[in-house]
């Protein structure tokens, strides 16, 4: 069970983080400033925001991304194996796999307690400590964060039940 739940991690980790990446592009569609994510975590260490600490970005919020799809999938694990009882929100009964809303919305709520304790913990270091002015923006940060591990607990969680359903 450990290597399955390590495999769905790094598979919904990495499906997770782009996602929450790309959610948070969205405000150049109407013309908004997205917050620069990648390069704020990058540019900690290089102390300058381009491609190469947009990349370093990328690999440390990839690498996060995996570390705490581990710990949602070893919540999903628990209610997939029935260690703990779920509440049944199951649509398209007839599909391949089971398909159950309790998932997205326990992943939703995760993901929204995640951001909101994480964007408290970095508001404080980055809008006071960080080497770029542009990047200690705190209402940019704390918008980011609460939207992007919102949709990073939703995706997460509804693909590890999905892909733990195979293993169990």
């Amino acid at each position: 069970m450990i290597l399955a739940l390590t495999l769905t991690s790094v598979l919904t980790g990495l499906l997770g983080t782009a996602l929450m990446i790309a959610i948070l592009q969205l405000p150049l569609i109407w013309g908004g400033k997205p917050y620069d994510t990648l390069g704020a975590i990058g540019a900690i260490f290089t102390k300058t925001v381009d491609a190469r600490s947009r990349a370093l970005g990328a690999l440390f919020l990839s690498a996060g991304g995996i570390a705490f799809a581990v710990v949602y999938g070893w919540v999903a694990l628990m209610f997939v194996t029935g260690t703990f009882e779920g509440a049944n929100y199951v649509i398209l009964p007839d599909f391949p796999t089971r398909i159950d809303l309790f998932y997205p919305i326990l992943g939703l709520v995760g993901g929204f307690g995640h951001g909101m304790f994480a964007s408290l913990l970095t508001t404080f270091v980055v809008t006071d400590f960080h080497p770029i002015e542009e990047m200690r923006d705190p209402f940019g940060l704390v918008r980011s964060f609460l939207i992007g591990h919102t949709v990073f607990g939703v995706v997460v969680m509804f693909f590890q039940q999905q892909l733990l359903q195979f293993f169990v």
